[in-house]
């Protein structure tokens, strides 16, 4: 690849006839057609029209130097600029190594500046939000180093999602749990689904937004948050190392695939799949188990449970190991008094985890698992880890219940729990009957209307928990 950047000689044939089909195209592949396509289109767009060429699930350097080869070769005459997005844990890890080696190549013209684009959905899904967020903190802190020593300016693109599964929550715990340095003047970041109304729904929503980013900005910029002392970062290491193997063990390696069976038993991941939610479908290849979904249907099928998973699973059993003793217990509270990463995290969860209900959950179980005693005895185990994070993370901050120091958000999710209520009702009843033995079938009356019960309360609890994943 970077000969062919340094080279002279044309990467294509002249007379290739991209917009001719597979059969036009080097080895007839459908997919080589669609990428010349696509790079041919960029040529003929003005460049005022384009920004970043995001690579999604960005391994290697040779990901990166391929998209400035094919613009190269395509005669985009002004390129955009390569952003790979680093999506997983171990691409996370592995994003230093990779770009160290994309501004060391003399064939690639980075111009001083280079974007990165970090993924908050599936390094959550991947690891649980407590391994995520700090192999977020730490890769930004390493690509930054790099790029110092590259000479070259950095700017982090943020991928965020609606729900803090996904990264979203509260704008200033947002950016001010972020390192120093990393923040400049800017930022840049995903605002997607139903936030675009929430924040730029009107007039004053979005000057009240925008005033929100500039002073949150601001202050970053002019007063970076303190740096993690050394045992800070180790401890904080151990308990991301501890927290990614136990979500690993849980939901990717359990006994006979219970996990998952308990996943599409339980929740209404099925209509997912079906709805007009989310810009993608609802998994990335059609077979596969878990692993193969997407980070939306994953969080909102949780959301629609109560359960709220993939927020405190696999953080609070690494916590509440480390508060076992007494000195671990200091430390956690030293950690949530004096670094604002750590703050912002504990209560980021606590938000999540204050729209649980372990009773719905239960009532889930009762319509949808009463055919698999395994299923039954994994729900009732996740609930009990769920009431032991909500736990830990209440000695961590010290509060005497959740939301405790947020009245407002807290009666405004309780005047909205009625009606969710009614709706987790039929909802769950609604699954009960579709999925109980000899039940409707598909093209029956009854199943219809069951159906269409399914798809009223999935887009209700939706509207009630404010958020779609």
């Amino acid at each position: 690849l970077e000969a062919e950047l340094a080279s002279k000689r044309p990467l294509l044939a002249a007379d290739l006839e991209v917009y001719g089909g597979p059969a036009a195209c080097p080895g007839g592949k459908a997919n080589a057609a669609e990428v010349l396509q696509t790079f041919a289109a960029l040529a003929d767009l003005p460049s005022e029209c384009l920004g970043a060429y995001v690579i999604s699930m960005s391994h290697y350097a040779s990901d990166v130097l391929a998209v400035k080869l094919l613009q190269k070769a395509s005669g985009v005459k002004i390129p955009m600029r390569v952003a790979p997005l680093f999506e997983t844990r171990e691409d996370l890890q592995a994003a230093p190594t990779v770009m160290k080696r994309v501004l060391a190549s003399t064939a690639y013209d980075h111009g001083g500046f280079h974007e990165v684009m970090l993924g908050y959905s599936d390094s959550s899904k991947d690891a649980g939000k407590l391994a995520s967020l700090w192999e977020l903190h730490t890769a930004q802190e390493s690509l930054l180093g790099i790029a110092k020593d590259a000479g070259v300016e950095m700017n982090f693109f943020h991928g965020r999602g609606g729900s803090i599964g996904r990264g979203g929550g509260p704008q200033h715990l947002a950016l001010l749990s972020q390192p120093a340095g990393s923040i400049k003047g800017g930022y840049r970041v995903t605002v997607q689904g139903e936030q675009i109304n929430a924040y730029f729904g009107s007039l004053g929503t979005a000057i009240h937004s925008f005033q929100s980013y500039a002073v949150t900005i601001l202050e970053h910029t002019v007063a970076p948050p303190p740096l993690p002392t050394a045992s800070q970062r180790a401890l904080m290491q151990k308990l991301s190392d501890e927290s990614a193997a136990f979500f690993q063990q849980t939901i990717y390696k359990s006994a006979n695939g219970v996990f998952a069976k308990y996943f599409h038993t339980a929740s209404p991941s099925a209509a997912l799949g079906s709805m007009n939610l989310g810009s993608r479908p609802a998994k990335r290849k059609t077979a596969g188990g878990i692993e193969t979904l997407r980070a939306i249907p994953w969080v909102f099928a949780w959301t629609q449970m109560r359960l709220h998973l993939p927020v405190w699973l696999g953080g609070g059993e690494a916590l509440t190991n480390l508060a076992k003793t007494e000195e671990g217990m200091k430390e956690l509270k030293d950690m949530y008094a004096s670094w604002p990463f750590f703050t912002a995290l504990v209560d980021l969860v606590e938000l999540e985890i204050s729209k649980a209900e372990p009773a719905i959950s239960s009532y889930y179980d009762q319509k949808c698992c009463t055919s698999d005693p395994n299923l039954k005895a994994l729900g009732i185990e996740l609930r009990e880890k769920l009431g032991e994070a909500i736990t830990i993370f209440l000695k961590i901050s010290g509060k005497p219940a959740l939301l405790a120091t947020q009245p407002k958000t807290k009666a405004a999710f309780m005047a909205r729990s009625k009606y969710l209520n009614a709706l987790h009702a039929i909802q769950g009843e609604a699954m009960g009957r579709i999925r109980a033995e000899g039940g409707p079938a598909e093209e029956s009356e009854e199943y219809k209307v069951l159906n269409d019960a399914m798809i009223v309360t999935v887009q209700g609890i939706s509207a009630g928990m404010n958020n779609t994943g």
